[in-house]
C-alpha cells in the first residue's frame, strides 16, 4: 500500500469514525506539524476530547501543541509524551501510544489517560499530521497497580488488544451494527454477537470462517457482493459496500447492509485484512417496497388518465418519461436519451423561450406551479398541442430546487376541433356537422368520465388511505419525510382531478345541482372561516357585508355556492399584498317565491387589464404567463364557476384596473326557504331591548365603518363614527358628563392611537359608574387581542368579518339579555376517532372487491374500534347478513359475481333486514350515481377516495348509540 493511498485510507477513517466516537464519549486529536519537529505544531480536538480531559469547553479551535501540553499535562510525563511523537514522525516508532496524566479542570485534580495515535504522511508533499484517540484509565489505574505497570512496559499485548476491542464493540452495538474482521489469507473471520444474533443466531453456533457469511447469503446475491469486495481491494472504490438477502435461522429472508475497508495490506500491496459492519436494514426495504407500490399505482392512474408524465433531475440535468408521454411524441424509451436539450429540441421554437423562462421561475422558487399550452414535435415531424404543468417536489439544505416533477395532456384533437369549428361556422353544413360530432363527443365524455372517475378513485382511495395509515405507524424521520410527501402530492393530485371531473361533467352535460334548504348566514360564514386566516396571515383586513334584512332560509346547491365563493375569494387573497379584501350580498329582487341575490368580492390587489379580464373565464386560461407562474393554479376555477353560476340562473362580471384592485360580480336565484325558522332568527326582539341605545364606532377603515354603522342602525342604535383612536377621544371627552353613549365599538389595529390605549385614557377620563360597555373587534388573533383587552378592563372581543348574527348576539351578551335562540352549535374539535365513541362496538360488514382498499378501510374503521367483517363480493355479503347479527353494511357498488346495487337491493328485500342500514362507498361520484345507490335501498353514499370525517359522520347518523 502507497503512502498516499493510506494517507487517504486514514483521512476517510477519520472523518465516518468521528461521529460515532464522539457520541461514545471517546476524544479525538490531531497534530499537524511543519519538518520533522515539533517547534510549530498545532493540536486540534473533538469536543469530548475537551469534556473528558480538561473538564472544560473553553476551545473553539487549533491550539499550539507545546503550550498545552504545559498547561495540561503532567511535569513529570511532558518529556516522554514530545520523545514518543518524535519517535513515530521521524520514523523510529510504528505508532504513537502513551499514558499520562492530564489537569481536570473539573475535577480539579490529575486524571489518568492513555493517547494512541498513528501517522498520516502524503505522498510528496507537507503538512504531515497525526491522528488518534484519547481514553480514560484513571479508575484501572488507581484500582490495580500491577495491571497499570505492565500495560506501561508492553502496550502491544493480546490482553489490551482485547479490552480495546470489546470497548469498540460496545459503541458499536449500542448501534445494534454487527461487526466481523476478516484475515484473507487464512479466511478466518471474527464475528461479534450482535452479527450473528441478525442471522438468528448466537455466537457459539456459527463457525468463524468466511464461509459461515457465504452460506447465509442467499446464492443470487453471492457474486454481487465478492464482486463489491474485489473492486474495493483492488482500489476501484474508497470502500466495500453492497446491500443482500440472508437466510434467517428460522427460515425467513432479511436484507442486510454490509460496509467495509480493508485495513492492512502486506509488503506488496496486497490486501490482507478487512474490517466492517453489518446492519439489518429489512424494514427500510419493505418501506422502500411499499412507497415503490405507491408509485406504481400513481404510475396506473397516470397511464388511465392518459397523463403523460416527466421527472426533471436538475443536478444530473436529465430528464426522465413514462411511456404515455412518448406515446403521444411517436417515441419509445429506447429512442430517446433523456437529457433537458433533447426535450428542449420537442418544444415548438415559437415557445421555448417562454417554456424556459416559466422554468426556470419555477426553479428559482418565484413561481409556485409551472403551466403552459404548447406544441411537442412529433417523431415524424408534425407538431401536437399539449397541457404541459409541473412543479418543483426536492429542494437541497440552501433551499435550491433539485428536482421537478409533471406531466401533460393530449391537447391537440381540443385545437384540431376548434380550428374546425371555426372554419365550417360560416357554413351551414359545417354547423350540422360540428353539432353532431359534439353531441358524439357528449356521449363519449359522458361514459369515459364515468369510467375514468370509478377508475382514478379507486387507487387514489388505495394511496390516501394508506399514506393516512402509515403516519399512524412508527416511522423515523426520513420515512415520516417520505410519507408526508407522497401524502401532499396525492392530496394535490386529488384536487386537479376533482377540478378536471367538475369541468368535464359541465361539457358533458351531466353536472346537475341539488335543492337543499340551508341558511345564508351560515353558509357565507363557513366559505369565509375557511379562508380569513389567509388573509390575516398577509396582513390583510377581511371585511363581510351582509344586510340583517337577507331572506336567511333558501333552497338550492350549497355545495356549489360554497365552491363559487372560496374560490373567488382565495383568488382575491392570492392577488392581494396589502389593504382589505370584501364580501358583500345583496337582494336585487324578491318575486315572493323565489329571490336573486348579488354577491361581490372586492379587493385591493395587482388588478387586470381589459384584455386580461376578456380571457378570464375561459378554460386553462389565466390573466397572462407571469401572473400565472406567479401565483399558480390550473386555470379551471373560474371556469367552473361561471358555468355553475349560469346553471343557477345567474351571470358572472369583473371590474378591474391595473393596480387598483378587482371587484367580481355574480348573482344567482334561490328558492325562498321555510319562514318558520326566519322569524325566529329575525333581530325583531332586538329593536325593543336596543332601541335607542347610542354607539360610538372607531375604525380607520372607512368601507368597515360604513357596514358597522348600517348593522347598528338596523338593531335600532343611534350611532356616532370616529375614524382614530384620537378623534374618539375627543367625542367620549365632550360626552363624559351627560353619558351620551352606551356603547363603544373599537377596532384595535388603528395607527396612533389603538383600541387598547383609547380603552385606557377612557378609564381614566370617565367616572367608573358613568363608563359605557365597550366590545373590541379585531381582524387578527382573538386570543392575543382578548389577553392585552382584559388589561384595561375588557370582556367583549370580536373577531372580524363580523356578520349581523354574531354582532347580535354580541350585543345582546353585552346588555345582560339573550332573546335569540341559537341556530347551530360548533362541533368540538377533538381527535376523528373521538366522533364515534358513542357507537364504537359496533358490527360492520365491509363489501369491496380491492384488496387495498379493503386494507384501508378495515383498518381505519378498526383503529376507530369498530368490529369488522369483509365480504369480497355482492354474493358473499348476501350470505354474511344472513349468518351474522350487524349494525350497518359498507357496500361498494362496482364489484364481480354480484355488483353493490344488486346486492343492496336484494338485501333489502328480505323481511328482516327492512331496516339494516346500508352505506355506499364507492368511487363513483358521477351526478345521479347517489340516486341510484338510494333507489337500491341504500341510505347513504360515501364518496372514494374516503375522507374519514365523512364516514364517520354517515355511520354517526345510521349507527344507533350503545347505551
Amino acid at each position: 500500500m502507497t503512502a498516499d493511498a493510506k494517507s487517504k485510507y486514514l483521512e476517510m477513517s477519520f472523518a465516518d469514525l468521528s461521529g460515532t466516537l464522539f457520541r461514545s464519549g471517546i476524544g479525538l486529536w490531531e497534530i499537524a506539524f511543519e519538518a520533522d519537529d515539533l517547534t510549530a505544531a498545532s493540536l486540534s480536538f473533538n469536543k469530548s476530547f475537551q469534556n473528558l480531559v480538561c473538564g472544560c469547553d473553553e476551545y473553539d479551535g487549533p491550539v499550539d501543541l507545546r503550550k498545552f501540553v504545559e498547561r495540561w499535562c503532567h511535569p513529570d510525563e511532558t518529556g516522554i509524551i514530545f520523545t514518543n511523537l518524535l519517535n513515530l514522525i521521524r520514523g523510529d516508532a510504528e505508532y504513537y501510544r502513551v499514558e499520562h496524566r492530564f489537569w481536570n479542570k473539573g475535577k480539579q485534580d490529575w486524571r489518568w489517560f492513555q493517547s494512541n495515535g498513528d501517522l498520516c504522511r502524503p505522498q510528496g508533499g507537507l503538512p504531515r499530521r497525526v491522528r488518534g484517540v484519547v481514553i480514560k484509565t484513571h479508575e484501572r489505574r488507581m484500582t490495580n497497580h500491577d495491571l497499570e505497570k505492565a500495560l506501561e512496559k508492553n502496550k502491544t499485548t493480546a490482553h489490551e488488544l482485547k479490552l480495546e476491542r470489546e470497548r469498540l464493540s460496545t459503541v458499536i452495538d449500542a448501534a445494534a451494527l454487527g461487526t466481523w474482521d476478516w484475515n484473507i489469507q487464512t479466511g478466518e473471520v471474527i464475528y461479534s454477537p450482535r452479527w450473528a444474533e441478525i442471522i438468528g443466531y448466537k455466537l457459539d453456533e456459527i463457525e468463524q470462517t468466511v464461509e459461515t457469511w457465504e452460506a447465509a447469503l442467499v446464492p443470487e446475491d453471492l457474486d454481487l457482493a465478492n464482486a463489491a469486495i474485489e473492486a474495493h481491494c483492488n482500489g476501484l472504490t474508497p470502500q466495500y459496500e453492497a446491500d443482500f438477502r440472508m437466510r434467517h435461522k428460522n427460515g425467513s429472508i432479511i436484507w442486510a447492509q454490509d460496509r467495509g475497508r480493508v485495513v492492512e495490506y502486506d509488503e506488496h500491496g496486497q490486501a490482507v485484512r478487512l474490517m466492517g459492519v453489518l446492519i439489518d436494514v429489512t424494514r427500510q426495504k419493505s418501506i422502500e417496497q411499499a412507497l415503490a407500490e405507491n408509485k406504481d399505482q400513481l404510475e396506473l392512474v397516470f397511464n388511465a388518465a392518459r397523463i403523460g408524465a416527466w421527472d426533471w433531475d436538475l443536478t444530473r440535468g436529465t430528464i426522465k418519461f413514462n411511456n404515455v408521454y412518448l406515446d403521444m411524441l411517436g417515441y419509445t424509451q429506447d429512442e430517446i436519451k433523456g437529457t433537458i436539450e433533447e426535450w428542449e429540441s420537442f418544444v415548438h421554437p415559437d415557445e421555448l423561450e417562454a417554456v424556459n423562462a416559466a422554468l426556470d421561475r419555477l426553479v428559482k422558487g418565484e413561481d409556485p406551479d409551472y403551466a403552459m399550452e404548447i406544441r411537442m414535435k412529433h417523431k415524424d415531424g408534425h407538431y401536437v398541442w399539449t397541457y404541459d404543468f409541473g412543479r418543483v417536489v426536492e429542494w437541497n439544505e440552501k433551499g435550491e430546487a433539485l428536482r421537478v416533477v409533471g406531466g401533460h395532456f393530449d391537447f391537440d384533437e381540443k385545437k384540431k376541433m376548434e380550428f374546425e369549428f371555426f372554419a365550417m361556422q360560416e357554413q351551414e353544413r359545417g354547423l350540422k356537422l360540428a353539432r353532431d360530432l359534439a353531441e358524439e363527443s357528449a356521449r363519449a365524455k359522458s361514459n369515459f368520465l364515468a369510467n375514468m372517475s370509478h377508475e382514478i378513485r379507486t387507487p387514489m382511495n388505495a394511496i390516501l388511505g394508506l399514506t393516512h395509515l402509515a403516519l399512524q405507524t412508527e416511522l423515523d424521520e426520513q420515512q415520516l419525510e417520505y410519507i408526508q410527501r407522497t401524502e401532499t402530492a396525492a392530496k394535490a393530485l386529488l384536487r386537479i382531478i376533482n377540478d378536471i371531473l367538475d369541468f368535464s361533467k359541465i361539457e358533458a352535460g351531466k353536472m346537475e345541482m341539488e335543492d337543499v334548504d340551508f341558511r345564508l348566514d351560515e353558509l357565507v360564514r363557513s366559505a369565509v372561516d375557511l379562508l380569513v386566516d389567509q388573509a390575516h396571515e398577509k396582513g390583510l383586513e377581511f371585511i363581510l357585508d351582509i344586510p340583517a334584512n337577507l331572506p336567511n332560509n333558501l333552497v338550492g346547491d350549497p355545495v356549489r355556492l360554497n365552491q363559487i365563493l372560496s374560490n373567488l375569494i382565495s383568488n382575491a387573497i392570492k392577488f392581494t399584498q396589502t389593504g382589505a379584501v370584501a364580501l358583500r350580498v345583496a337582494l336585487v329582487e324578491n318575486d315572493g317565491t323565489t329571490v336573486l341575490l348579488r354577491f361581490t368580492v372586492k379587493d385591493s390587489g395587482i388588478g387586470l387589464t381589459s384584455d386580461q379580464i376578456s380571457k378570464l373565464f375561459s378554460a386553462f386560461t389565466q390573466a397572462d404567463a407571469s401572473t400565472t407562474r406567479k401565483y399558480g393554479g390550473t386555470g379551471l376555477g373560474l371556469a367552473i364557476s361561471k358555468r355553475l353560476i349560469e346553471i343557477m340562473g345567474g351571470e358572472i362580471w369583473c371590474d378591474s384596473l391595473p393596480n387598483q384592485g378587482s371587484t367580481f360580480g355574480f348573482t344567482a336565484r334561490f328558492k325562498l326557504g321555510r319562514p318558520g325558522e326566519e322569524a325566529e332568527a329575525a333581530p325583531a326582539v332586538s329593536k325593543d331591548v336596543l332601541r335607542g341605545l347610542t354607539a360610538l364606532l372607531v375604525d380607520d377603515s372607512p368601507l368597515a365603518l360604513e357596514i358597522l354603522e348600517q348593522a347598528m342602525l338596523f338593531v335600532g342604535f343611534k350611532v356616532q363614527t370616529a375614524s382614530s383612536g384620537e378623534e374618539a377621544l375627543n367625542l367620549l371627552a365632550g360626552a363624559k358628563d351627560d353619558h351620551k353613549f352606551d356603547l363603544v365599538m373599537v377596532d384595535w389595529k388603528m395607527p396612533g392611537l389603538d383600541g387598547v390605549e383609547l380603552i385606557r385614557r377612557m378609564n381614566e377620563m370617565i367616572v367608573p359608574e358613568k363608563l359605557p360597555a365597550v366590545l373590541m373587534v379585531t381582524a387578527y388573533d382573538k386570543n392575543e387581542v382578548a389577553e392585552k383587552s382584559r388589561e384595561v378592563g375588557i370582556r367583549h372581543v370580536l373577531a372580524k368579518p363580523i356578520s349581523p348574527s354574531t354582532l347580535y348576539d354580541a350585543l345582546m351578551d353585552v346588555f345582560g339579555s339573550r332573546h335569540r335562540k341559537k341556530q347551530a352549535s360548533k362541533a368540538g374539535r377533538g381527535k376523528e376517532v373521538d366522533m364515534v365513541k358513542p357507537i364504537q362496538g359496533a358490527r360492520i360488514l365491509l363489501t369491496e372487491d380491492n384488496e387495498v382498499n379493503q386494507l384501508v378501510a378495515s383498518r381505519i374503521l378498526r383503529n376507530a374500534g369498530f368490529e369488522v367483517d369483509i365480504a369480497n363480493n355482492g354474493r358473499e355479503a348476501l350470505e354474511r347478513v344472513q349468518q351474522k347479527d350487524f349494525d350497518l353494511v359498507l357496500m361498494d357498488v362496482q364489484m364481480p359475481e354480484i355488483d353493490g346495487l344488486t346486492a343492496a337491493s336484494r338485501i333489502r328485500a328480505m323481511e328482516k333486514f327492512k331496516t339494516l342500514p346500508i352505506v355506499a362507498m364507492t368511487a363513483h361520484a358521477m351526478s345521479g350515481d347517489k340516486e341510484l345507490s338510494l333507489k337500491a335501498g341504500m341510505n347513504d353514499h360515501v364518496n372514494k377516495p374516503i375522507n374519514i370525517t365523512e364516514l364517520f359522520q354517515a355511520l354517526l347518523k345510521w349507527i344507533p348509540p350503545k347505551r
